[in-house]
């Protein structure tokens, strides 16, 4: 009796072998390459976005949000997008007054983020700032040849934008996607407003300047001692929906007013990341110095923002007020 010799496969299982081979793939290579260096960082990068994502939601977070999809992987080369999925849509808003230099910069870190929308405010702009972003096709462009004023853009790019999620930046400050990530996944896990914390860059109490005290002291009378210099005066930042339709767009124009109101409201707030813009803020004459304009601006606006609290709180702003008996009581220990 003749046997045939029984045929021995080189792979276990033909027909995905032939598949793979019809597409082009070769399973030898396909396996080496899952160990190539970039395929190894972009899986970590993956799996760091999706830790931050998850990072204090607990097992009461939406399914959506326990699994992030890469969207345009093919079109994006491999390190640039970042992988978010969010379940509502996404905006950013860029306020710009003479950033040519790192204005594109900060456009391509945005690009890098599955935004519906990117709104650059260019705010008195003279220096070519708008033709320098004319092959990006993508941005809504607001050019105003006459200086608004220092935070009226913000609200400008705000009235632009419908999106249930609006990332705000400075074009004079690139930050990296990885940086501004952070900021839009905790609206979507549901803050309403969501700070940079930056705390971490600021010196010890006493070598501290009146603007960080003015900050201090408004989240102190508004009974959130724990967001400490933390304000809507430093970006980035993002809202929800709901903060911008409770706030209005008009309100955006004094930030700490903006924030006060925020608080009062009842709105989440939070400061999930923080990005160091104490160092790299863009030096100017109008920010140097102890009696600088920028600085005598930030705290004419707290006094504002504290004003909107005296009007829901009392000029006592929360604090108990003692007769002069019970606060030598207090004194004496007694």
């Amino acid at each position: 009796m003749i046997t045939r010799r029984k045929k021995t496969r080189k792979y276990g299982n033909s027909g995905r072998h032939r598949r793979r081979q019809l597409a082009g793939i070769n399973p030898a290579r396909s396996r080496s390459a899952r160990n190539h260096p970039s395929v190894r960082r972009r899986t970590r990068q993956h799996n760091d976005i999706k830790d931050s994502s998850m990072r204090g939601a607990g097992s009461s977070s939406p399914p959506e949000l326990e699994s992030l999809v890469l969207k345009g992987e093919r079109e994006a080369q491999p390190g640039n997008y970042i992988p978010l999925s969010f379940m509502g849509t996404a905006a950013a808003v860029v306020i710009a007054s003479n950033e040519r230099a790192t204005l594109n910069s900060v456009v391509e870190e945005l690009i890098r983020l599955p935004l519906q929308e990117i709104i650059v405010v260019l705010n008195g702009c003279s220096d070519g700032s708008f033709s320098a972003l004319e092959h990006h096709p993508r941005l809504i462009k607001l050019s105003f040849p006459e200086r608004l004023g220092h935070d009226v853009g913000r609200a400008l790019g705000a009235a632009m934008t419908t999106c249930d999620s609006v990332l705000f930046v400075d074009g004079d400050l690139p930050v990296a996607a990885e940086d501004l990530a952070p900021f839009l996944l905790a609206i979507e896990q549901g803050s309403d407003v969501a700070l940079n914390d930056i705390t971490p860059f600021l010196p010890s109490f006493m070598k501290q300047d009146a603007v960080t005290y003015s900050k201090m002291f408004l989240n102190m009378t508004l009974g959130r001692r724990d967001l400490l210099a933390n304000s809507l005066t430093a970006v980035p930042h993002a809202l929800s929906r709901k903060a911008l339709n409770t706030l209005g767009h008009i309100s955006l124009i004094v930030p700490p007013k903006a924030h006060a109101l925020a608080l009062l409201h009842g709105l989440t707030v939070t400061a999930p990341h923080s990005v160091n813009v104490v160092k790299k803020n863009r030096i100017r004459s109008t920010n140097t110095g102890p009696t600088n304009a920028v600085a005598g601006l930030i705290k004419g606006d707290h006094i504002e923002a504290l004003a909107e609290v005296m009007k829901a709180c009392g000029t006592r702003l929360n604090f108990t007020r003692l007769t002069r008996g019970e606060l030598a009581k207090v004194r004496n220990g007694r």
